[in-house]
């Protein structure tokens, strides 16, 4: 049995090998020069057993989106927020990943020794999933401990638990909501803002599910302290000297905003300017001592009373943590179990020099059991001290010796005095003043941080009347609010759900940082104005749950809190959680114009005519706006995006994995996607296909092409050639492009010419336009007497609703087979018959080819070889007096040409040979055809002009 321990951070793994191993563990250099391992032997179930401790640096693994899809032109940011991810080892963690390897490979056991918090167990979760890629049969077990002492971690090591997959969960489900969140409002108002406005052009305008609310904050504290308008009022002031002291009373209406009418009131007073005392009472009274110390606590006090930065207390406090002084400093928990001995923490502390006599006071006899506060995490108790630090410095003995004191004061009683109240009346206006005299000081003797004045009242007796020595009428002003401090702030966080006890602050670290806020000498702080703008502008978009506000991130910590009690699972919340945030998405880019103008007020700037920048829903733009899912690869996206050098191209989102691309021609001058779906080329590989709208170069257009042009990305070759024969045939009978009558899918039908050898050859007619296996059964010739346009014609058929034939898009042949006669090619249509028109010895033999010229699969076979594979109960109807049942080889009927007995002597063996062998042995309907699109029929490059492209004027992509 060998057993290896990974703990969160090298100063860990040093402290407790220090216990585990009793100081007589080996060190040995790993792979990552700041993560040491350290072999020791230790007694589990009374043998001893080899184990390794080592150590990570917080997360090792990290998820992000595809590497193609990273760039902030890749792709619309509202795509990210349903896009693949991927999780990787983090660079900086790639050594450290690799020390876990090599020693996981010749272990039985890994112990999980990092932070017993939610973040902790994610952290365990990618250790373990690390230790499993290579040794599959390792058994995982966590150690769950609350400080580093030896009692704790001796127990931690002997009673191993599993990893709490619930925690695990919310980790990563908080981290993909983070990052879909955070990357796609970041990208859209970053990009957007920058070509708006000079002053954010060179900086990343980053949002934040948690930092836009906490910048909210300020900016509405902020706003408040602006707007604010001092207002003067009035009020009316008594006092009283007697031989044994003074008292002030206090009015108790308080005070009026209104002179005149105080002014009658205190008219009144003064007529008849005698005190009558109402009342006198005398009560015991107390001032509760502190509740136990919780992280948000931590940081409130810390920052008001010790005047640190919330960072700078947590990492002194997890310093003080990992050297064994204080228990594990990230919890919520303000109550402590009654099976701890809180007794034997408080004699420890006579050990610690500068409070070492109120805590034998304590031991003496004076020790309370402390409050119970409302709130239990299961995980952790209280932070208290539970070892004697007698030589830290600075920050660290500031901190520490104030956790003690909160400590102490809370195993203390409260403080006790007497309270006295005295209310008195004059010409019916009521007045009262209350005294206070400390009994027992008590938890305020350690606790310096609270303060209960004592003020004395003179002895009144109720009944007795006097004449006051003061009795005024005196003016004031409302003051304005004071700007949030770090306690201020922290406390809004927690009370709105904004982060963790343990994110609070780097959050607030991080709106600093992009310089949302600033803090002032005194520790206020105020917004920039381009925090003021962002905050006014979604707040003008009338959003029900604002950006800003806190109600969003509220939720989503509710929905996180429900994983880890296991009432709901990852993948619901991820998916309830991104549709709200692509809803509020949606909103703010539809009213894009009320965040810029709140931003151009802020910043006292114009916004420039640069283009939208960012995604709106009007203008689809060539950043990498989404047209349909790649045909090749299909995890990808064939985005529309702009080239570095100019123009326009569409590739896959997962490029260099995938290097599906599609140029478009320098004669485009712009494009853009449409909302319109294309009605023929969906399919389960591509789903649907958005159509392009494009305007060309003038005198550049394609000939018969309409600009601007709106067409599909998989068929607009297709629709080209089309119309190119359309138009060379409209032109000759003066015919216009709206002459061609409506199809049964009431979409203008394709005039086509019959190709086949027979009676009909070369004759006109109309039908669907759509593909094979979606196409109507509408037919009609076109030189019927009814025929659009007044098309002469004979009268044998007006109108013929059968069956569709075969058109062929490109090349213009006809077939009147149907449809399951067909083999069907990769993409799952059936496969289009076409006629080989270009010279050579296969000139005139039909093949089967991918409907989709563009963006297809490739599949490519002749005719009379596929024959072979399909059915041959088949119906084939054939309305000419050419038959398929005839060698093509050696003219004879009644066998194939694969079966040909006269191959060798025809001397053309060899191409058919070829054919067969890039065949292979599949039977499969479609797959087994299927070959790639460069080599043609009978095997060879389509450069050797035996199977050149039957219309190459134009070529739409390149």
């Amino acid at each position: 049995m060998r057993i290896l321990c990974v703990a969160e951070k090298p100063s860990q793994a040093k402290a407790v090998v220090q216990i585990l191993g009793q100081g007589r563990a080996v060190l040995r250099n790993g792979c990552s020069v700041y993560n040491k391992n350290f072999d020791f032997q230790y007694r589990v179930s009374g043998t001893f057993v080899s184990a390794t401790m080592t150590s990570v640096m917080g997360h090792v693994t990290k998820i992000d989106f595809p590497l193609a899809m990273r760039r902030w032109s890749s792709c619309n940011p509202a795509t990210l927020f349903t896009a693949p991810i991927v999780q990787d080892v983090e660079e900086k963690a790639k050594d450290i990943a690799k020390n876990i390897e090599r020693e996981a490979r010749s272990a039985t056991h890994l112990y999980i020794w990092t932070d017993c918090d939610r973040e902790g167990e994610g952290i365990g979760y990618e250790i373990a999933e690390i230790s499993k890629s290579v040794n599959a049969r390792i058994i995982v077990k966590r150690a769950h401990f609350s400080s580093v002492l030896p009692q704790e971690i001796h127990n931690a090591m002997q009673n191993p638990r599993d990893l709490d997959m619930r925690l695990v969960n919310a980790v990563q489900a908080r981290t993909e909501l983070d990052l879909r969140i955070g990357s796609a409002l970041t990208r859209f108002q970053t990009l957007r803002l920058q070509s708006r406005f000079a002053a954010v052009q060179d900086r990343v305008v980053s949002y934040g599910p948690c930092q836009f609310p906490t910048l909210g904050f300020v900016v509405d504290q902020f706003l408040r302290v602006e707007s604010f308008v001092p207002e003067s009022f009035w009020y009316i002031f008594l006092e009283h000297e007697k031989s044994d002291g003074k008292a002030n009373f206090s009015w108790r209406r308080q005070r009026l905003f209104d002179q005149e009418t105080c002014f009658a009131l205190y008219f009144l007073c003064m007529q008849t300017p005698i005190a009558h005392v109402r009342s006198v009472r005398s009560r015991p009274k107390e001032k509760w001592r502190p509740l136990p110390l919780t992280t948000v606590e931590l940081q409130k006090c810390c920052s008001r009373f010790l005047r640190l930065a919330p960072d700078a207390i947590l990492s002194v406090a997890e310093g003080l943590y990992n050297q064994g002084f204080v228990s594990y400093p990230r919890t919520e928990t303000d109550q402590f179990d009654r099976n701890m001995d809180l007794k034997d923490n408080v004699a420890k502390l006579t050990q610690y020099q500068p409070l070492s006599d109120y805590a034998q006071r304590l031991v003496d006899g004076e020790f309370r059991w402390p409050r119970q506060g409302r709130n239990n995490d299961k995980a952790h108790p209280p932070i208290h001290p539970v070892a004697p630090a007698n030589n830290l410095t600075g920050d660290a003995k500031r901190v520490y010796e104030f956790i003690t004191r909160r400590f102490l004061a809370c195993c203390s009683d409260n403080a006790k005095g007497q309270a006295t109240e005295v209310d008195v009346e004059v010409a019916g206006e009521q007045f009262h003043t209350k005294g206070l005299m400390i009994v027992a000081r008590n938890y305020l003797d350690i606790y310096p941080y609270e303060r209960w004045a004592e003020s004395t009242v003179p002895v009144y007796t109720q009944g007795d009347t006097f004449e006051p020595t003061t009795l005024e009428m005196r003016s004031g002003t409302t003051t304005a609010p004071k700007l949030l401090m770090d306690s201020d702030l922290i406390d809004a966080m927690e009370k709105n759900g904004i982060g963790t006890d343990a994110t609070h602050a780097d959050h607030i670290k991080k709106i600093i940082e992009r310089e949302y806020v600033f803090k002032s000498r005194e520790g206020y702080y105020s917004p920039s104005t381009l925090g003021v703008g962002l905050v006014e502008g979604y707040d003008a978009i009338g959003l029900e749950l604002s950006l800003t506000k806190p109600y969003l991130r509220r939720e989503t910590e509710r929905q996180l809190k429900r994983i880890c009690d296991g009432l709901k699972s990852k993948e619901d919340v991820i998916r309830e959680s991104v549709e709200l945030y692509s809803a509020v998405y949606a909103k703010s880019v539809e009213q894009v114009e009320r965040l810029e103008q709140a931003l151009s007020r802020c910043l006292d700037e114009q916004p420039l005519n640069n283009g939208n920048g960012g995604w709106t829903p009007t203008s689809a733009t060539p950043g990498g706006e989404e047209v349909c899912r790649c045909p090749t690869c299909r995890n990808g996206s064939l985005n529309l995006r702009s080239k570095a050098s100019g123009g326009w191209m569409i590739g896959c989102s997962l490029y260099p994995q995938c290097k599906r691309a599609i140029w478009i021609p320098a004669s485009v001058t712009s494009i853009s996607v449409s909302s319109e779906i294309c009605a023929l080329c969906q399919t389960p590989s591509t789903g649907p296909v958005k159509l392009l709208e494009m305007c060309f170069r003038r005198g550049a257009a394609p000939p018969g092409l309409p600009t601007p042009y709106r067409g599909c990305v998989l068929g607009f070759g297709r629709n080209h050639h089309r119309r190119q024969r359309r138009s060379r045939f409209d032109a000759n009978n003066n015919l216009g492009p709206s002459s061609n009558p409506l199809c049964d899918c009431n979409i203008p039908s394709a005039r086509r010419v019959v190709a086949k050898e027979g009676a009909n050859k070369g004759r006109p007619f109309f039908a669907c336009t759509k593909p094979q296996v979606s196409r109507c059964d509408f037919f009609k010739w076109g030189d019927e007497q009814n025929a659009p346009n007044g098309v002469s014609g004979n009268n044998r058929m007006q109108s013929y609703r059968g069956p569709s034939p075969s058109l062929n898009n490109s090349f213009g042949s006809f077939s009147n087979e149907p449809p399951t006669s067909k083999p069907q090619c990769k993409c799952g249509l059936y496969a289009a018959l076409k006629t080989k028109h270009s010279a050579g010895e296969n000139q005139g033999r039909e093949y089967y080819l991918c409907t989709r010229e563009y963006m297809g699969c490739g599949f490519v076979c002749w005719k009379d070889e596929a024959e072979a594979y399909i059915s041959g109960s088949m119906s084939r109807a054939a309305p000419t007096a050419a038959t398929s049942s005839e060698c093509y080889k050696c003219g004879v009927v009644g066998h194939w040409s694969r079966d040909c007995p006269n191959a060798e002597a025809s001397g053309s063996n060899s191409r058919t040979s070829s054919t067969r062998s890039r065949r292979g042995r599949g039977r499969g309907r479609g797959a087994a055809l299927a070959r790639p699109r460069a080599s043609g029929p009978g095997g060879g490059s389509s450069s050797n002009g035996d199977f050149a492209d039957p219309d190459p004027d134009f070529e739409f992509w390149s």
